[in-house]
Parts: C-alpha cells; sequence; structure tokens
C-alpha cells in the first residue's frame, strides 16, 4: 500500500487509538466521529497496512497474519524472566538464565522474543509516527498474557524513564505509549515520572554485555514515596540482560514499591 492509500490507513488506525492515549473528551469526540471514520477510511492492520475485515473487532488493530507471526514461538518460557526454557523446566523459575542474576523484579510478562517480525516492529515502534503500532503491540500483549497480569493484580503501571537529554533528540519514547494503552486495558493508573534518570548513559545495545550489568548502576531515582505498598508493573519495550528493569525496580523499592514485575513486548534470548 502507497501513497495516498496508505497515509489514509495510518490517520485511521491512528483516530482508533485516541481513546487509549488522550483525555476523556478527546474519548467523546473520538465515538461522535467514528462513523464517519469508518466510511472514508477503513480500518487498516497498524503493522502491515492491509485492509482489516469489516466485521473485525474494532478493538483489534493487528490482522490475523501479523499477530500469528508476533506469536509464533509457542515455547514455554520462564515467568520470572521470559526466557523459554526446556519441556522438563518448572517455568515459574527461576530457570538456569536467571538464577544467577541480580534481578530486583519478581516476573516478567512478555509477547514474544526479539527476532524477526516482532523484532522489525518494535524498531518501528521507535520511530516517529510509530504510537499506534506501539498500542497495537500492547493490546496485542495484554490479549496475550491478561490470565497472568490478572492474577498478579498490579496497582499502578510505570514506564521506563529516559533522560532529558535523549527525550530532546528522540521523536516520542515507546514505553510511555506501551504503559499508557496496557494501562487502559487492565484500568489501572499510570505513572509519568515517579522515577527519574538522574544521569546519562549510554544506549545498552551499543555495550557489550558485561558492560550493561553495571553501566546503569544507581541511573535511577524515585521522586517520592507516593507508590509505597503498591504492586509496581514497570513497562518497557525490550529486555535484553534485565539490567534497565533490575535497576528501576530497586529505585522503586527505594521508594517503598511493595513488589515489582516487567512487561515488554520482546525478550532477548
Amino acid at each position: 500500500m502507497t501513497g495516498w492509500t496508505a497515509r489514509f490507513g495510518a490517520v485511521r488506525t491512528a483516530l482508533n487509538f485516541l481513546p487509549k492515549i488522550t483525555s476523556m473528551s478527546t474519548r467523546l469526540l473520538q465515538r461522535c466521529l467514528s462513523p464517519l471514520v469508518d466510511l472514508l477510511l477503513p480500518p487498516h492492520c497498524a503493522y502491515c497496512h492491509q485492509a482489516l475485515p469489516k466485521e473485525s473487532d474494532r478493538e483489534v488493530y493487528l490482522c490475523e497474519i501479523c499477530s500469528a507471526a508476533f506469536l509464533k514461538d509457542e515455547r514455554e518460557a520462564c515467568r520470572r524472566c521470559g526466557v523459554p526454557v526446556g519441556p522438563y523446566v518448572d517455568p515459574s523459575g527461576p530457570c538456569s538464565v536467571c538464577r544467577p542474576k541480580r534481578q530486583r523484579y519478581s516476573a516478567v510478562f512478555r509477547l514474544n522474543l526479539y527476532k524477526d517480525d516482532l523484532r522489525n516492529a518494535v524498531i518501528r515502534g521507535k520511530e516517529r509516527g510509530g504510537e499506534v503500532l506501539a498500542a497495537a503491540l500492547a493490546d496485542l500483549l495484554w490479549r496475550e498474557q491478561s490470565e497472568r497480569l490478572t492474577d498478579w493484580k498490579p496497582d499502578v503501571i510505570v514506564p521506563v524513564p529516559q533522560h532529558w537529554k535523549k527525550r530532546l533528540c528522540n521523536p516520542h519514547h515507546q514505553a510511555d505509549t506501551l504503559a499508557e494503552a496496557l494501562a487502559a486495558r487492565i484500568q489501572i493508573p499510570c505513572r509519568f515520572g515517579a522515577i527519574r534518570k538522574v544521569r546519562h548513559t549510554f544506549d545498552q545495545s551499543s555495550l557489550p554485555r558485561f558492560r550493561r550489568v553495571t553501566s546503569l548502576d544507581g541511573a535511577f531515582a524515585p521522586r517520592d514515596r507516593s507508590l509505597a505498598g503498591k504492586r509496581v508493573l514497570i513497562v518497557d519495550d525490550i529486555l535484553t540482560t534485565g539490567s534497565t528493569a533490575s535497576e528501576v525496580a530497586r529505585a522503586l523499592k527505594l521508594g517503598g514499591a511493595k513488589e515489582v514485575a516487567v512487561a515488554v513486548i520482546a525478550v532477548v534470548e
């Protein structure tokens, strides 16, 4: 799909996502405009931009082919770190990967592994205009992990924060979009700014694995103790070594959080 057709598809999908990422007044406006939007801009998949069936669920913004591609790895995952485990390993963990780690969060809720189509989707979700695709991935994560997330009973969602210098350069922060869309699904508050990044660090992907473990030590700090006694769900796009999530969990616990878990789109195997 190219040219104006692609642009209309992107606008249509963006308008559908307004209820998840904006205020109540905008939600009311979107509800009033929905019939006109349906007529002028038929729904399209947020990843491949192919037209969705007219009878499809209004809350679904990924076609069946793309959804299946993002979920094609059916191996059991360790519930503590998200890495696939063998058929004879207890998935409740800890597994051989996370057992020796200094891990300050108790569980990982993830969509799949960081590879193939899902890797491309996560990368595209970071780009300018990627908010729609990021929110669609958050919806898919909720549909796949809703039972576990409901059982864990989070009180509040906190996206992994960026340093202010990086925010000036990036078109948008994917973790914020994922967190807000997921919070709307779970129907719990999303707290931006509960944690701040107090020093600038190199991108984790640019560092060798042995440096990632310590490069973020002390990089995050709580703003206050408003989350004291809460079960907090950290949200990010990718979990690689777990160093970032562990440091954010450390800061949350310094602020009084009772327990911390992590929700991500993809885990690096």
